[in-house]
């Protein structure tokens, strides 16, 4: 199953009274991209790599859901997020298509992930039989949010040309 991140910024914001400026360091201006995003990612990657030693956090594990990077900032309540997304509506056409593929590579990632879990969470081995698959899924997702983090902030990534795949790493 191919998952995809959110590709466009539909039009059910609410237009404000007034434009405020996105605070200093929340888009780049660069690239038009703001990493709080990424926390997203973080959440479930940081559950992931505890779960072996915590299966108490299950649970968790298995109820995260992916978020588009505008459903996101819709949701937000930082000073600015509304910007963002009208930031997001004009970045650059090749930039959007190297975030978005890098996102959509991180969704399928976690996604998987959820899928192990969920199988083996009932096993007479769990936590034990997921350690293998959450450390290669972490380290996957490391190595995609390093790549995404780099596009944000420096509109570059580690390799281009396999960025969406993260090189030969994955789950």
């Amino acid at each position: 199953m191919r998952i995809q991140s959110q590709s466009l910024c539909e039009p059910k914001r609410a237009s404000g009274s007034g434009r405020d400026d996105p605070p200093p360091g929340l888009v780049n201006p660069q690239t038009g991209l703001a990493n709080d995003y990424l926390n997203v990612f973080s959440e479930i990657l940081l559950l992931l790599e505890y779960l072996p030693v915590m299966p108490e956090m299950t649970d968790a594990a298995l109820a995260w859901r992916p978020r588009g990077y505008c459903e996101y900032f819709e949701q937000s309540p930082l000073p600015g997020a509304r910007d963002v997304l009208s930031a997001y509506d004009r970045i650059d056409p090749k930039i959007r298509a190297r975030f978005e593929s890098i996102l959509a590579r991180l969704n399928e990632l976690a996604i998987k992930a959820q899928r192990v879990v969920a199988a083996e969470s009932a096993g007479p081995n769990y936590p034990d039989s997921i350690v293998d698959s959450c450390e290669t899924t972490a380290a996957a997702m490391r190595a995609g949010l390093a790549n995404v983090a780099r596009l944000i902030n420096e509109c570059a990534t580690a390799n281009p040309a396999r960025a969406a795949g993260f090189g030969e790493q994955g789950a």
